[in-house]
């Protein structure tokens, strides 16, 4: 029996400290490419969200560019009319002590957020396994620490580089499940807060209605009218209505983009041209690079299929029919088991009609607990190796191949 033992779980008897080194390898690649891209990369999504606090701090739409505005708040890279804020308003409301700091400080700050929102998400993630009977730890290498996970994992990477809030999101729901059966209000919360910043998470309600969630989701339904009611509130019912109405929509079919006639006037950019020519962005007196690195942020599968043109709504929905089906479908024979949540969010994430390769830190989870959803089994089988294997090689294949996040 001892030579049919999976070599994932064989204990390393190599060096003692393998465990330690991998850790603080992890640990020291983020920190490392985190410090740097807070110092150089312009962090383009948190730009938004900080440019979104500081406008609606000056009483100001914060769904329209100021470029043209005398002094008016601009993110860097906005061409055209409309900003690139794709949020609630209220989301604007919740960046504006950020955005009372300056930029560098406040990206910095919201970085380090990010890196400590992947420790938490995971130690909430991972279970606890006692060890084994020769005293060791019984978890594949890389389930043992957040940081190794963290730097395998490109969307992590890529989240970081466009200071996108996923991470943050990440944290918010491995809390909202491991709270579900404590405080069903707490799991609500934290799922409709997920929602307020990317509504295609709704799109997991089914799989928790499969897996017999109830509670929860009436929870979740209740807390995000009550984050609606509180958005009109701060921000009034006409900032309320133009993101339903027209960010929403707009949204869902450009992205942060949009036709050619919707760009500023030649005569409004001329005077940032050059910057943006050169691929900078001048921000609070300094330069950024707008980008570091060429990669495929896609994630949305409909888009993908779509090629150079719109999605199509019915292909969208078909998407979104297998791949949240199969989550709940999961769900519904393992009720217990987080994979099917887990599970259920990426596939939302890959069936939405808009969405990006950093929303797929949501997949971390998957890979983590995979080995765990074999009902405890020891020895890891062959099919279930080769799913973590191809969820790594996807990981490390995503961004350059457009096929690869299938």
């Amino acid at each position: 029996m001892g030579g049919s033992r999976s070599p994932w779980f064989r204990p390393s008897r190599s060096w003692p400290h393998s465990d330690a080194a991998a850790r603080l390898l992890g640990l020291a690649s983020l920190a490392c490419v985190a410090g740097w891209l807070a110092t150089t990369s312009l962090q383009q999504d948190f730009a938004a969200y900080y440019t979104a606090g500081a406008t609606v701090a000056r009483g100001l739409d914060p769904y329209t560019n100021h470029l043209a505005t005398a002094g008016g708040p601009w993110d860097g890279v906005a061409v055209y009319r409309h900003s690139r804020f794709l949020y609630a308003p209220l989301v604007a409301h919740l960046f504006r002590p950020l955005a009372a700091l300056p930029f560098l400080w406040a990206k910095s700050i919201f970085t380090a957020l990010s890196l400590g929102s992947l420790w938490v998400a995971m130690a909430l993630v991972i279970p606890a396994v006692p060890p084994r009977v020769d005293g060791a730890d019984g978890r594949p290498m890389f389930m043992r620490s957040a940081w190794v996970l963290g730097a395998m994992w490109l969307p992590v990477l890529l989240a970081l580089e466009r200071g996108q809030i996923d991470l943050l999101l990440l944290a918010a729901l491995a809390a909202a499940w491991r709270f579900r059966a404590r405080s069903v209000v707490a799991a609500g919360t934290l799922l409709a807060l997920a929602a307020l910043f990317k509504p295609f998470a709704l799109g997991v309600l089914p799989v928790l209605l499969a897996g017999r969630h109830r509670r929860w989701m009436a929870a979740t339904m209740v807390a995000l009218a009550a984050l609606l009611a509180i958005n009109t509130v701060c921000a009034g019912r006409a900032a309320t209505v133009a993101y339903l109405a027209e960010v929403l929509p707009r949204a869902a079919r450009f992205g942060e983009g949009g036709p050619a006639d919707w760009l500023l006037p030649e005569a409004t950019l001329a005077h940032v041209a050059d910057e943006l020519g050169d691929g900078q962005a001048h921000l609070d007196g300094r330069l950024y690079a707008q980008e570091i690195g060429s990669f495929r942020r896609n994630a949305s599968l409909p888009r993908l299929l779509a090629g150079d043109h719109e999605p199509s709504p019915a292909v969208a929905i078909l998407v979104a029919l297998v791949l949240v089906g199969a989550a709940a479908w999961a769900a519904r024979r393992a009720p217990v088991s987080a994979l099917g949540y887990w599970v259920g969010l990426v596939a939302v994430t890959l069936a939405a009609p808009v969405s990006w390769a950093m929303g797929l830190v949501w997949g971390l989870p998957v890979l983590a607990l995979v080995p765990f959803g074999i009902r405890g089994q020891r020895r890891l089988p062959a099919g279930a190796r080769r799913l973590c294997l191809l969820a790594v090689a996807a990981a490390l294949t995503g961004p350059w191949l457009a096929a690869a996040w299938i």
